[in-house]
């Protein structure tokens, strides 16, 4: 059934700010979300993420991955964040979720049943959460003149200065692409 579904889904992406005070009751309300319309919602922090490819090549790859029977994890939503994090540990996946302040994040809704209105699970998502949402916080330019993202990015995805200047500077984000999906030949 998981695999059937997996074929049919459909996904979008709400990028932007949010307090969180609690990260359980922020997560508490992504889950009755999802409840509700009867989706997956995966929450990251953006810090982690090199761009809006970066999020299409992780849903895709753990769809595929459930769709195979080749996932790592029981839910999709995990599979989603492990992907995207590009590492096959649960735990240090989960270094790229949210936690408390006010952050820049991506929820990432995944639709496995047609006729899914995910304009209205955007809305829900906004309403319950009081996100506020960005349409260009992805944007690879705004990755080039922040140096403190590049830093993190690197340092998460175990880049090396050496390995960025023998391909050059501006190709982060195929090196951050590449671990995503490298972990399927990890697994």
């Amino acid at each position: 059934m998981a695999q059937e579904n997996a074929r049919k889904a459909q996904y979008r992406f709400v990028v932007g700010t949010v307090s969180i005070v609690s990260v359980s009751e922020f997560l508490a309300a992504l889950k009755a979300v999802a409840e509700q319309h009867a989706v997956t919602i995966q929450a990251l922090d953006t810090d982690l993420v090199v761009s809006e490819a970066h999020l299409h090549a992780a849903v895709e790859k753990a769809l595929r991955a459930v769709k195979k029977g080749t996932n790592i994890t029981s839910e999709l939503g995990m599979e989603i964040l492990v992907y995207a994090a590009g590492k096959r540990q649960i735990g240090r996946a989960l270094a790229m979720g949210v936690t408390e302040g006010t952050k820049r994040i991506a929820c990432i809704i995944v639709a496995t049943s047609a006729g899914t209105d995910l304009d209205a699970v955007v809305v829900a998502v906004k309403a319950s959460t009081g996100l506020s949402e960005e349409l260009d916080a992805l944007q690879l330019s705004q990755l080039e003149h922040d140096v403190s993202k590049r830093a993190r990015l690197k340092r998460f995805f175990g880049i090396t200065d050496s390995e960025l200047s023998a391909v050059g500077e501006e190709k982060l984000q195929q090196l951050v692409l590449e671990r995503v999906a490298l972990l399927d030949v990890l697994k």
